[in-house]
């Protein structure tokens, strides 16, 4: 699992349809694809979470199963 920090980070995770979980003082606030982002937000699915009050992590989706 990888945090997301920089616009290329999140760029690739749009264009290959990574899973990206959001993460804020330790716990899971929401997770999907990215739809869009700028300097100041992140869009996953319907959401909007602001880039400086959350963390991005690229994890596996939560049906798949991890070895």
């Amino acid at each position: 699992m990888k945090t997301l920090q920089h616009d290329t980070e999140f760029e690739n995770a749009r264009l290959f349809y990574h899973y990206v979980m959001v993460m804020k003082e330790g716990k899971m606030i929401g997770g999907g694809f990215i739809e869009a982002y700028n300097d100041f937000e992140i869009q996953i699915g319907n959401k909007s979470y602001e880039r400086d009050n959350a963390s991005f992590i690229e994890a596996p989706a939560p049906q798949a199963s991890i070895s």
